[in-house]
């Protein structure tokens, strides 16, 4: 019965004061939704366990550069290596991803494929729903052409015939024998429809001729990641003393799927997490705060009631129940809105991928954002609530009755505001410092210039079947009739045909400059290695810098010419023209060197995402005729609308051949929204973060500047009494808040800025952006202090002496 008074007596209470009630509970969904939104995000896309049975011990292997982990394969004869020499894993297998062709009753189609050693699915502990899994002898080369479907597949291209077993399958110009169909949902480990036998055995195989593959297994109980990684970075070592050259900065790490490919934003992510718990403490003090301020109102009323006999727990229970009311019931509507957000995440994110985002990316209220949830509330709970009711109810009744008079501010009052408004400080400057950054950071990569045009071009991918394209002079043939067909169709401009435009990943072979010097100690570089078709660089508005672009002269499997970038030549030219240097593609089978001239020099172009190393990397470019590719990129200049287009590309293509598809067809301004969508979206996101943060921080540290100054009038009013003029009283509260200031400032600032740091180098944040962001910041901090301490302090001046001694 008790409780269930006390909580009446809280529900009054709160009813009283509406615009109290209202306010606080806004502050608290805000900290608690943006909160656990953040952590919630996070979680689906990095730190989920993989949906399977042991998907908890499930690693990936990939390779790193210079130290760079960028989820990239290992070559075949390394994985191999790794393999044998490393304790602590178990079930190893490897796998590669690629593009296939399918002809289908419905045409050609490209589908996602993963060509895989035969334990692929044992990996998941999965069976295929019809049929069986790979065998050994299929894995091997010359064996029978064997493929496993998804169920998708299945469904749209065979209704879901349940006699679809040991049926035929045309992918790449080949008969592929079916064998088995997967389970519904099935894509792993990429959102693939397709697997194959991987068919490469490292023992039958050169290093130059063997391909790369990404490596899986379980992680063995009781053994760390960090310990696998300091195995495998003794293994990396020991390959690399073996081919210094070839091998020079290569390493290999394990993590978690997800986080495989997310290694290196590990600091950002954990800064991120740092700062979401930040906007809660932030949001909670705020709260606390003003829940504070309603019990030391009622400090005399406590004291009256604790002398005339109740318990100190009834009191806590009474004071406690405002705060579970506003916590909850914010909590609840911070979730509801949490709940929006992350359905509204799941459509965004799917526009970020041609085909389809991560098969693990489910965003949605799951049993971590409950627990989270749960955790947080309880937490604000303690924060708001139980802290100021124990401390405003254990004071003792006898001093707080004789400690001045109406209004004034005891000793241990103003302790305690002084210490939240340190707090304030602190906390809001590391938070607003680190959104801010962030902010600055994805503002510069979605503005980054990629050296190309992008306006009215159409893009499209083809990929060839190495069935029917089995020579470089086939390829460069099929390239040169598609461009001539298109340049020469109604409703197409200028055609461009390259491995990769600008915005795109790009091969990084190593390289080798004519008249350097290569040992250990100074391996091979690399650079972006794109091929075009002659014209291309122009067509794009790449513009040439010193030299010629590539022309009809170029074109020939025999001939040797590159042009390279502006900062291709900063890094490796410095000091002389480029014009007539040599360099090659580094050949790890040891075959003769086939040296290639410098013919041109043409303005840097970013490869894949600005802040990433691909996309500072400088890069160098050959005629496609030289050196021709299976799949290659197409865009054209549009002088009709997209649908004609899109249908002149594929009568084109069939009229070439017609088990040919083009795929990823789109605008070429639409991939750069789609490369730079992440960003914009953590951009917004960091900004709604952002404006929280400047909200409760300014309105929350002039609330309890506000409410301690307010506290002192009676103060002010004895001081004007005695004689002190109103230029000294401002004069030492303004030294008063100063003091604060630099208490909660200097802490703040070094701590933004050291997580500032941490995200910056990810970020292309430079350290002069850095401290623009913290001079900035400290500002408008400071302004505020200073304004919520002259403000009020104004205010009580203005009363007269005798108003201000009378002051409640």
């Amino acid at each position: 019965m008790m409780v269930l008074s006390d909580l009446k007596y809280a529900i009054r209470l709160l009813s009283k004061s509406p615009g109290f009630t209202i306010l606080t509970t806004i502050v608290m969904a805000a900290g608690i939704g943006l909160s656990i939104y953040l952590f919630s995000f996070f979680n689906t896309m990095v730190f989920k366990e993989m949906p399977f049975e042991d998907g908890d011990s499930l690693v990936q292997l990939s390779s790193s550069q210079n130290g760079v982990r960028n989820a990239g394969p290992i070559n075949l004869h390394d994985y191999q290596e790794i393999r044998t020499n490393l304790k602590g894993l178990s079930e190893f297998g490897a796998y590669s991803v690629s593009n296939l062709n399918v002809s289908g009753r419905d045409g050609a189609r490209r589908y996602s494929a993963v060509a895989a050693e035969p334990n692929i699915f044992q990996l998941t502990r999965t069976k295929p729903i019809l049929g069986r899994e790979f065998t050994k002898a299929e894995n091997q080369a010359g064996a029978e052409r064997v493929v496993v479907i998804g169920y998708d597949m299945w469904q749209n291209q065979f209704g879901g015939d349940p006699k679809i077993i040991d049926q035929t399958l045309r992918i790449s110009g080949i008969s592929h024998r079916i064998i088995g169909v997967m389970p519904a949902g099935y894509v792993f480990p990429t959102n693939t429809e397709l697997w194959t036998p991987l068919r490469e055995d490292a023992t039958q195989l050169t290093r130059g001729n063997s391909g790369d593959v990404i490596g899986l297994a379980h992680i063995q109980d009781g053994v760390s990641m960090e310990e696998l990684n300091r195995q495998l970075a003794l293994v990396m070592q020991r390959i690399e003393q073996k081919y210094p050259k070839t091998n020079n900065g290569i390493g290999a790490y394990i993590s978690t799927i997800p986080l495989a490919g997310d290694a290196d934003t590990v600091a950002v992510i954990y800064s991120v997490h740092i700062i979401a718990i930040l906007i809660l403490i932030l949001a909670s003090v705020n709260v606390g705060n003003l829940l504070l301020s309603r019990a030391v109102e009622r400090g005399k009323e406590t004291a009256i009631r604790v002398a005339l006999g109740a318990p100190r727990s009834r009191l806590i229970s009474q004071m406690l129940w405002e705060s579970i009311i506003i916590c909850t019931v914010g909590g609840i509507v911070g979730l509801l809105v949490l709940a929006w957000g992350l359905e509204a995440t799941q459509a965004i994110t799917k526009t970020f991928f041609v085909d389809k985002p991560p098969f693990w990316w489910q965003f949605g209220i799951d049993a971590f954002t409950i627990k989270l949830f749960f955790i947080f509330v309880v937490g604000t709970i303690l924060i708001t609530g139980l802290l100021p009711a124990w401390k405003n109810s254990g004071a003792d009744f006898n001093a707080v009755l004789r400690d001045g008079t109406r209004g004034a501010l005891s000793k241990k009052s103003g302790r305690l505001n002084r210490f939240l408004i340190i707090s304030q400080i602190f906390v809001s400057l590391t938070v607003l410092i680190a959104a801010t950054v962030m902010m600055v950071g994805n503002f510069k990569a979605t503005r980054a210039d990629y050296g190309a045009k992008t306006e009215n071009i159409l893009t499209a991918a083809v990929l060839l079947t190495e069935s029917k394209y089995d020579t470089p002079e086939k390829q460069a043939q099929f390239a040169k009739a598609l461009q001539s067909r298109l340049e020469n169709t109604v409703g197409i401009g200028d055609v461009m045909i390259a491995s990769a435009l600008p915005g795109s990943y790009t091969s990084t072979p190593a390289l080798a400059l004519e008249g350097r010097e290569y040992t250990e100690d100074k391996g091979y570089p690399r650079a972006n290695y794109i091929v075009v078709t002659p014209g291309s660089l122009a067509k794009l508005g790449v513009e040439l810098k010193k030299g010629r672009y590539f022309n009809t002269s170029d074109e020939g499997l025999g001939k040797g010419s590159v042009i390279v970038t502006d900062s291709f030549v900063a890094r490796h030219f410095p000091n002389e023209s480029p014009i007539g240097k040599r360099i090659r593609t580094v050949e790890l089978d040891g075959d003769q060197p086939n040296w290639l001239t410098i013919v041109g020099v043409v303005e840097h172009t970013i490869q894949g995402a600005s802040y990433e190393e691909s996309g500072k990397a400088p890069s160098v470019f050959r005629p496609f005729a030289q050196s021709p590719r299976t799949q290659m990129t197409v865009a054209m200049e549009m002088k009709l609308d997209s649908d004609k287009v899109i249908r002149t590309l594929r009568k084109t293509l069939e009229s070439i051949d017609p088990e040919l598809p083009a795929f990823r067809v789109e605008a070429y301004a639409e991939s750069f929204t789609r490369h730079t969508g992440p960003m914009l979206f953590i951009t917004s996101v960091f900004l709604l973060f952002g404006i929280a943060a400047i909200v409760l921080a300014t309105s929350g540290i002039y609330g309890v500047m506000s409410n301690t100054i307010n506290q002192r009038t009676q103060e002010i009013g004895v001081k004007r009494a005695l004689g002190a003029v109103e230029q000294r009283i401002t004069k030492e509260f303004l030294m008063s808040g100063v003091k604060q200031l630099l208490w909660g400032g200097i802490p703040g600032l070094l701590a933004g800025c050291g997580m500032g740091f941490a995200m910056s180098s990810m970020l292309g944040v430079g350290n002069a952006d850095l401290l623009l962001v913290s001079l900035s910041l400290v500002l408008i901090i400071g302004g505020t202090v200073l304004m919520a301490t002259y403000l009020p302090t104004k205010r009580a001046l203005q009363m007269e002496p005798s108003q201000a001694l009378r002051h409640e």
